[in-house]
């Protein structure tokens, strides 16, 4: 505990969270005070936080009057640190009202934005801003403060919330909890409750879970291999880093939001290879990125479904990645990192395959079933090479069990999805022959694993692996001594994505996908950059849905071209 009293100090009134992610957030604005008198801090909220107007409302008009004398003392919390800072505040840029179009950021005054930390200035994430002045370190805020009002958060009762009114903050565990960024609080008093109450963060908490997650779009973002790479890998991926702090190109995250405009997500996907050679400090980029994304998009974990490549799992301990080398890693020690990242990530512990499973509720009514694997499952052995895929059935069948599917179930009215890495399908119709002992990118058992999708429902497949776009589908059925009356399995959409962070692609070419998702169909919409340009719509495919005569299941059509880029 800091030992700067608040006897005779300003008190605060509000307390807002932040966190270092890519830079040191208060050396950083301290350096624009010192220089030009004053700067611009953004506020990042919460995908489960409204504009919270009445604060901006209350803090604005404050400010106005104690303008003149230095300001309204306003309180950050580092939710990194566990440390308190209070700092002096002249001005408020509110936010906009909300609505669900409403998520594209406030901006500062014309000819202002030197007065925002490099690092951020043309990021997207802010929805409002405080004119800061003065910022004073390390004060002494635990024991000393209480809650003034009732915590603004989701998915809890009122009654539960109505029992921090009044009651002492102890220490940072206890605000670390709250998915919120701001708390109105007031010096402790005497008949405060001083009760030690825990909240944990509103979220799913195993990667598998059948509790249903609302979506506020039908719009699904479909994102694979963005290979982050530091180091002597550094050349692997096509834009600048977060770390890299004195380059002016774009980063990923940027190019794809750019291109995304002022529509709405609902939802977002990831299908591997998050890194190069799946050290650590790659996937602290891929953390950083991810983070920011979901903040540009207004989502929280809960709307991100995500699984491991071949890359971010180390089967050998050298930094030089090779799909050709042997496995000679301990399983355990080989998806270490990647364990760390998606516990980092999401808040909890990975599945013990890797696995996970959703189910979604679109706007359009169409329900999301959403099947996620570790297709880099090899054991160990000497003649396993890192880069080929194996689907286990095991965790195939945890998800499927959990979500409540059956084998040839009927009637079923969602679209059932199937995320992995490796390839259900080759994506060329000659292949190199160097690329017979790597398997081509496919999966070793990605028939068998076609065949026990399509018995489970499964209608769209969804994959990354070799950088380039790929459309395909798949009539499947039972193998001849397993032919029953039944014997057509179903028909599978597959969709293969282009790499959007490599550098090792045809014709220096990234992409990301939208999905569309109504009782329509699926509309897929394929966004190509070239040589690190802006990300344009290269093509639009949809493939219809109807219902299966009989069974009532539904199905998806052929795919159709609907727009080619001129």
């Amino acid at each position: 505990m800091s030992n700067i009293s608040n006897v005779g100090q300003p008190t605060i009134e509000f307390l807002f969270r932040f966190r270092d992610l890519v830079a040191a957030t208060l050396q950083e604005h301290e350096k624009i005070i010192t220089e030009h008198r004053s700067c611009w801090w953004g506020w990042w909220k919460r995908p489960s936080e409204g504009s919270r107007m009445e604060v901006w409302t209350s803090l604005s008009s404050n400010a106005q009057a104690g303008a003149a004398s230095g300001g309204v003392p306003v309180g950050l919390f580092d939710s990194g640190s566990g440390n308190v800072h209070r700092v002096w505040v002249t001005e408020i840029i509110p936010p906009h009202e909300d609505t669900p179009e409403t998520t594209g950021r406030s901006e500062v005054p014309d000819g202002q934005k030197h007065l925002v930390p490099a690092y951020y200035r043309e990021s997207p994430f802010s929805r409002a801003w405080m004119r800061i002045v003065k910022i004073e370190r390390n004060i002494q805020f635990w024991g000393e403060y209480s809650f003034r009002d009732a915590p603004r958060l989701a998915n809890y009762s009122q009654a539960t919330l109505e029992r921090f009114k009044g009651k002492i903050i102890h220490d940072a565990e206890e605000l670390r909890g709250m998915d919120t960024t701001i708390w109105g609080i007031r010096l402790k008093l005497p008949s405060d409750l001083s009760e030690r109450i825990l909240l944990s963060v509103p979220a799913l908490h195993e990667s598998i879970s059948d509790n249903v997650v609302r979506c506020d779009s039908d719009i699904i973002l479909h994102l694979t291999d963005l290979h982050f790479a530091v180091g002597s890998n550094r050349h692997q991926h096509r834009w600048r880093l977060d770390s890299d702090l004195g380059r002016q190109d774009r980063t990923m995250v940027e190019a794809i939001t750019a291109a995304i405009g002022n529509r709405k997500v609902g939802l977002v996907v990831v299908t591997g290879d998050f890194t190069f050679t799946g050290e650590k400090i790659e996937f602290d980029e891929a953390l950083s990125a991810l983070r920011l994304l979901l903040g540009v998009l207004n989502l929280s974990t809960d709307h991100l479904v995500v699984i491991p490549g071949n890359h971010d799992i180390r089967w050998t301990t050298t930094q030089t990645y090779s799909d050709t080398a042997e496995v000679v890693q301990a399983p355990e020690n080989a998806r270490a990192h990647y364990a760390w990242f998606y516990n980092e990530l999401y808040r909890h512990q990975p599945n013990k395959h890797l696995a996970m499973g959703r189910r979604y509720l679109l706007p359009s009514g169409v329900a999301v079933e959403i099947c996620g694997l570790n297709s880099s499952s090899l054991e160990t052995g000497k003649n396993f090479l890192a880069g080929v895929g194996r689907i286990s059935e095991a965790p195939f069948e945890d998800v499927a069990n959990k979500l409540g599917w059956k084998h040839r179930k009927t009637g079923s009215m969602a679209v059932r999805v199937l995320l992995v890495h490796h390839h259900l399908a080759l994506t060329e119709d000659l292949e190199l022959a160097a690329g017979y002992p790597r398997g081509f990118g496919l999966a070793l058992d990605a028939v068998r694993i076609q065949r026990l999708a399509a018995s489970y429902g499964v209608q769209l497949a969804i994959h990354g692996h070799k950088h380039r776009a790929f459309l395909w589908r798949s009539s499947v059925f039972e193998l001849p001594e397993n032919t029953k009356p039944n014997y057509f399995l179903g028909d599978l959409a597959i969709i293969g994505g282009g790499s959007a962070g490599s550098t090792d692609t045809d014709a220096n070419s990234n992409y990301f996908n939208l999905l569309t998702l109504t009782s329509n169909g699926v509309h897929l919409a394929i966004h190509r950059s070239r040589d690190g340009g802006a990300f344009e719509l290269m093509q639009e495919w949809r493939a219809p849905a109807s219902l299966t005569t009989g069974t009532g299941q539904l199905a998806l059509g052929m795919w159709e071209l609907v727009q080619t880029s001129k």
